[in-house]
C-alpha cells in the first residue's frame, strides 16, 4: 500500500488513514436554505483561534489587507474543490478571518456538510464544474470577489475517475467552465488563484514522464492555460509531492491534527525548474489564501516544497519576501 502526490495529482494504492479529529459542538447554521446543526469541523497544523462575526459583511468590492503578523482578505471567494485535502484547509483558514465569506462549491451539499461542517460564513453551492451551464445556472461566480482552484483528481486510474472524473476533466475542462464563468458573472474579481502542480513543463524528463502516463500532467498545463489566457488577475501555485492530511475528508473549524512536524519551511521558486521532495498541504493552502492579499504575486507562477524550519507560517511580510526573492532570483 503506497501513496505518492505531486501537486493535486494523487497516486494511491488505497485511501489513506483518517486523521485525528477534534469536534467542537456548534448551535443552528444556516446553510444553502437549511437549518443544520452539528461540529463544525476544521484541518490545521496548528491552532486557529475564531474570530468573532460582525453582523455587516463586506461591500461586493473586495478589500483585502494585510497587517504584520497575518494576511486578511475581506469579501467573497469561491473555492472549488473544497472538499479535498487542500481545498479544506482554505475554506478554514479563510473562514479565520472575520470580513471573509466562503462559497464552498460542491457536487452533494450534504455530503459536503459532513466533511466541511457548518459556519455562518460559509455557504455551499452545488454544480458540476464539468457542465458549464450547471455551473453558471447554479450562480456559483456571481458576486464573488476571488476564486482558489484545489481541484485534481489522482494520476492513475483509481475509484475516484469513476462518472467520468479522470484528468482531462477534472483538470482541464473543469478548470476551462470555471474561467468562463468568472469572466462573464464576476467583473469585480481581485484574485484567481490556481493550484497546479510540478512537472507541467517537464513531461520528457523523470519522474514526470511516470506521472503524466495518463495525461494528468498535460491536462493541468492545458488549465493554466485557460487561467493564463483568460485575462483574469491569477496566480499559479505548483506544489510538489503533497504531505499532511487531511487525506481525504476531515474537518473543518476546530484544531488540525494534521502535522508538517519540522518541515514548515517553504522553498519557492519561478517557473517548473524545483523538484521538491515534498510539500506541506498546509503550506499549499496557506500560500493560496496569502496570494489574494500579495501583489507581488500576480500574474506569477510559483513552485512551492517543503524543507526544514519554522516557515512563515501566516505572516504575509514573510511570504512576500519568499515570493520576491524567487521572481528575483529568476531574472
Amino acid at each position: 500500500v503506497f501513496s505518492v502526490s505531486f501537486g493535486s495529482a494523487l497516486w494511491d494504492s488505497r485511501s489513506m488513514p483518517p486523521v485525528m479529529m477534534i469536534h467542537r459542538s456548534m448551535s443552528h447554521h444556516h446553510v444553502h436554505g437549511v437549518t443544520c446543526k452539528g461540529p463544525i469541523r476544521s484541518s490545521f497544523a496548528y491552532k486557529i483561534r475564531r474570530v468573532s462575526r460582525h453582523s455587516s459583511r463586506s461591500s461586493p468590492s473586495a478589500v483585502a489587507a494585510a497587517s504584520s503578523s497575518s494576511s486578511s482578505y475581506s469579501g467573497t471567494v469561491l473555492v472549488a474543490g473544497a472538499t479535498g485535502g487542500v481545498g479544506q484547509i482554505v475554506c478554514a483558514r479563510l473562514l479565520q478571518q472575520k470580513n471573509c465569506k466562503v462559497k464552498a462549491l460542491v457536487r452533494d451539499a450534504s455530503r459536503a456538510s459532513e466533511i466541511l461542517g457548518t459556519d455562518p460564513s460559509m455557504e455551499f453551492v452545488v454544480a458540476d464544474l464539468r457542465d458549464a451551464n450547471s455551473l453558471l445556472e447554479s450562480g456559483a461566480t456571481e458576486g464573488i470577489n476571488a476564486v482558489i482552484s484545489c481541484l485534481g483528481t489522482t494520476a492513475f486510474p483509481s475509484a475516484r475517475w469513476k462518472d467520468d472524473n479522470g484528468p482531462e476533466n477534472t483538470d482541464f475542462v473543469a478548470v476551462r467552465n470555471l474561467v468562463n464563468a468568472t469572466k462573464k458573472t464576476a467583473p469585480d474579481l481581485s484574485r484567481f488563484v490556481l493550484v497546479s502542480s510540478v512537472g507541467v513543463e517537464r513531461t520528457n524528463q523523470m519522474p514526470f514522464i511516470i506521472l503524466n502516463a495518463f495525461g494528468v500532467l498535460k491536462y493541468k498545463k492545458m488549465g493554466e492555460d485557460e487561467v493564463k489566457n483568460s485575462g483574469l488577475p491569477y496566480t499559479i501555485l505548483r506544489p510538489g509531492r503533497l504531505t499532511d492530511g487531511p487525506y481525504t475528508s476531515y474537518d473543518l473549524n476546530t484544531l488540525l491534527k494534521a502535522t508538517s512536524g519540522t518541515r514548515r519551511a517553504v522553498q519557492v521558486g519561478v517557473g517548473d525548474t524545483l523538484l521538491p521532495e515534498a510539500t506541506s498541504r498546509i503550506i499549499v493552502a496557506e500560500a493560496a489564501v496569502q496570494c489574494l492579499t500579495l501583489p507581488c504575486t500576480l500574474g506569477g507562477a510559483y513552485e512551492l516544497g517543503s524543507t526544514e524550519g519554522e516557515g512563515p507560517r501566516e505572516d504575509p511580510k514573510e511570504w512576500t519576501v519568499l515570493f520576491e526573492s524567487a521572481s528575483a532570483s529568476s531574472s
